[in-house]
């Protein structure tokens, strides 16, 4: 069972994957989209339907620091719809506060480029979502 995690942006969508046993995550890819819904929940399934074993994706859920909804939010539900459209397994919502934070001072701590971290940046951080429900699906 696999499992994609996605870091959704307006011009960047980082993916990563999970091991065949879902024990950890691993950085897939970035796809560059135009900013439009719909042809960014085609290039996820595309790349969905690639790997052919996905059970479930995994989205970051882009919260302000206090916990209340970004304007980030309406658009990660709209993309949860689309997806849901074609993707006949379950689809979860996590918490991604900090995530790109947290995948920013890795790659400055290992002398990365601004350049070189940007390229991998949405990737790392879509690790770090799927990590996230990976470690609170250990403890459920």
């Amino acid at each position: 069972m696999r499992l994609l995690g996605i870091d959704y942006g307006k011009k960047r969508i980082g993916l990563a994957i999970s091991s065949t046993v879902a024990s950890m995550a691993l950085p897939l890819c970035t796809i560059q989209h135009k900013g439009a819904i719909p042809e960014a929940a085609r290039l996820i399934l595309e790349q969905v339907s690639r790997l052919k074993d996905i059970e479930e994706i995994i989205i970051g859920w882009p919260l302000y620091m206090d916990g209340t909804q970004s304007p980030l939010c309406g658009e990660v539900l709209e993309l949860k719809k689309n997806l849901e459209l074609f993707f006949k397994k379950p689809i979860h919502l996590v918490d991604e506060r900090l995530t790109s934070r947290i995948a920013e001072e890795s790659y400055r701590s290992v002398g990365l480029s601004r350049k070189e971290r940007k390229d991998y940046l949405d990737q790392a951080a879509a690790c770090g979502i799927l990590e996230t429900f990976l470690q609170r699906k250990k403890h459920f």
